[in-house]
């Protein structure tokens, strides 16, 4: 199941347009040279802090001789450019192919090794090469290095005139041709199988990755703008020393690399700029400032291991789950008689530990003698889902339905306690102890269905009857899941935490049906649920007790009926249909004609009339259990 959707389709694209703007205009509004000087130091900074992680956060390799390589292109274009006469910009993009060259060396000796040793023969590799330019003293000069190096121009136009802005524009063209590089290349075949050499190497190499040929590329490709930033740094500075061999520049990216995060784009290209801007800021503490910059980075490394990019992560999720419980307290009471009218219920507020609960119940008062029918929404989705069944049924039984935690007009809840499966069956158990029933007819749809074995399985309330629809019930998880499951963009959105408005109507429209006036509130819906909800259901799908679900089928002590869509975009129907069950009704799922994912709202007159077969069968079936030849039958 892998989504990995273009940029322009996620909810990247708007910030990363802010941010490049921002950056176009700046040497616009600051026009003094040592602001523009600054960023164009971090620009330098933020391509070799981006390429480094390449190789240590998204391959997994350690690999300390990765600064070598940005000497490399600052020498390269020192010796082409001045020692050579060669074009400056053509000194440039050969920085970037030296280094590229230089780096597969350096992989042929850490082909096969791991951890410890990776770091022991890249930091050997790296002085190797500090101590032939140190002793090449002709060339390179030594240990004072070469001085008035060429600088760039564009025709007679020097882009170190007009306060530098021409190198400001260059630089920010190079991290911009970084960025989509790497970006590319994450998304990539390759990139692929990067991450999977470094998530799980035995199981990758097993599936033909070679380990080999992988970090031999891995190196290369974050060898080559690193050169060419390299290059571009002597350019700008005018000299290359054999100081950026060492240990304080190695220091300098590695901070940079911590304090953003690392295994991801954005992290490094962060911590480039934060550390790029602390220690200017912090030039005139004088010995202080390295002690105040070391602080600074122990202290995000300690209370944010993940750097600031997960710091960041945190607030937008703050700010979402903030945005989403605002929307549930703000429909909770505009909303409510629109909500009542549908479904012809009442709807109250229950307190829970979870937080509170809504509730629709069309006998509130209780006094009622008609069997009760609890139905469970879905993933993303509200109670109101069901409002067709609840005309349908209201004349002959006591329908109930709630909000999980998270959705609907419910409140969020600490998504470690409450977004899981078991909590939600503990819930449904509490809504049924305040309406007083004790037995239960029991309809669950997509996640509500397997809340709805959950509830039948911890054996509190009486459930009479039990039916799902789009629920494909498992017995090992994550294997199932493959199994139970068509692998589609669609099915990984189950579990993603924060939606594009493309993304949520892309889900809203196979998880319940394409977006018009009648299914509008369900599209809503799925933009109102805590994101949290999605992400953490995933996460905690281990804790749950699914062979003991299973048992329930196959025990037959409940009558069970899957009423599914024949055409269920996220269903392997051959699955479902090859499990054991052992009082299933007519023998076999029963499929809805065009019903998809949903079939009681898309094809509400069939699945009505399935259901209530299915109820009417139950009855019968309660009947026949206690009477006295069956009890004789039983006793014997």
């Amino acid at each position: 199941m892998r989504y990995d959707p273009p940029l322009h389709k996620t909810q990247g694209l708007f910030p990363l347009i802010l941010a490049a703007g921002a950056l176009l205009v700046y040497p616009l509004i600051f026009e003094a040279t040592y602001f523009r000087h600054l960023m164009i130091l971090a620009f330098v900074f933020a391509i070799v802090a981006t390429n480094w992680d390449l190789s240590l956060g998204y391959a997994g390799l350690f690999n300390f001789g990765h600064v070598a390589l940005f000497a490399v292109g600052i020498y390269t274009y020192a010796i082409l450019a001045k020692t050579l006469g060669v074009s400056p910009w053509l000194a440039i993009l050969a920085g970037g192919g030296t280094a590229t060259i230089v780096a597969l060396l350096i992989a042929l000796p850490v082909l096969r090794l791991d951890g410890i040793y990776v770091i022991l023969v890249t930091i050997a590799l790296s002085q190797l090469i500090y101590l032939v330019v140190i002793s090449w003293s002709d060339v390179t000069g030594g240990t004072s290095g070469m001085v008035t190096l060429p600088t760039l121009k564009i025709g007679d136009y020097r882009l170190s005139n007009d306060g530098r802005i021409g190198y400001y524009y260059v630089g920010l063209g190079l991290l911009f041709l970084n960025i989509a590089f790497l970006y590319l290349l994450t998304r990539s075949r390759l990139g692929r199988a990067i991450m999977a050499l470094r998530d799980n190497k035995y199981y990758a190499i097993a599936r033909g990755v070679s380990e080999a040929r992988t970090r031999a590329l891995t190196l290369a490709a974050s060898a080559l703008f690193t050169g060419i930033a390299g290059a571009f740094y002597g350019a700008y500075l005018r000299v290359a020393s054999p100081d950026a061999f060492g240990i304080g520049f190695l220091t300098l990216v590695l901070s940079m690399l911590l304090v953003g995060g690392t295994g991801t784009i954005w992290g490094p290209l962060i911590g480039a700029f934060a550390i790029a801007f602390l220690s200017e800021w912090l030039a005139g503490f004088g010995p202080w400032q390295n002690i105040i910059v070391a602080l600074a980075i122990i202290l995000v490394v300690v209370f944010y291991p993940g750097g600031l990019w997960a710091a960041l992560q945190q607030l937008r999720e703050l700010a979402d789950g903030l945005r989403s419980q605002s929307l549930a307290r703000l429909q909770r009471h505009r909303g409510k008689a629109t909500r009542e009218a549908m479904t012809g219920a009442q709807e109250r507020m229950l307190q829970t530990r979870f937080g509170k609960i809504a509730v629709a119940d069309t006998a509130p008062a209780g006094g009622t003698d008609k069997p009760a029918l609890l139905m469970l929404h879905g993933n993303s989705a509200c109670k109101e889902a069901f409002h067709k069944q609840f005309r349908s049924f209201a004349d002959r039984y006591r329908v109930i339905a709630f909000d999980l935690p998270g959705h609907g007009v419910s409140d969020n809840a600490d998504p470690e306690a409450a977004y899981n499966v078991n909590a939600y069956a503990e819930i449904a158990e509490q809504v049924l102890s305040d309406c007083g029933v004790r037995q239960v007819h029991v309809f669950g749809w997509s996640l509500g269905g397997y809340v709805a074995l959950e509830l039948a399985a911890r054996d509190r309330v009486e459930v009479t009857s039990l039916a799902i629809c789009g629920t494909p019930p498992l017995t090992v998880v994550p294997d199932d899941m493959g199994r139970a499951y068509v692998p589609t963009a669609h099915m990984v959105l189950t579990a993603k935490q924060y939606f594009s408005r493309q993304e949520a109507r892309s889900y809203g429209q196979h998880a319940t049906a394409p977006l018009s006036e009648a299914s509008a509130f369900l599209h809503r819906a799925v933009r109102r649920t805590d994101g949290r909800a999605r992400a953490y259901m995933m996460t905690k799908l281990a804790i749950v007790d699914w062979p003991r679900q299973m048992r329930v089928l196959a025990e037959g002590r409940i009558p069970t009926a899957i009423l599914n869509g024949n055409d269920d975009p996220f269903l392997n129907h051959a699955y479902v249909a090859g499990l054991n069950y052992g009082n299933l009704w007519k023998g076999a799922p029963q499929d809805i004609q065009d019903g998809k994912h949903a079939p009681f709202f898309n094809r509400t007159d069939a699945f009505d009339l399935s259901y209530f077969s299915f109820l009417r069968h139950t009855e019968g079936w309660h009947s026949a259990s206690t009477t006295p030849a069956a009890v004789g039958t039983a006793r014997a």
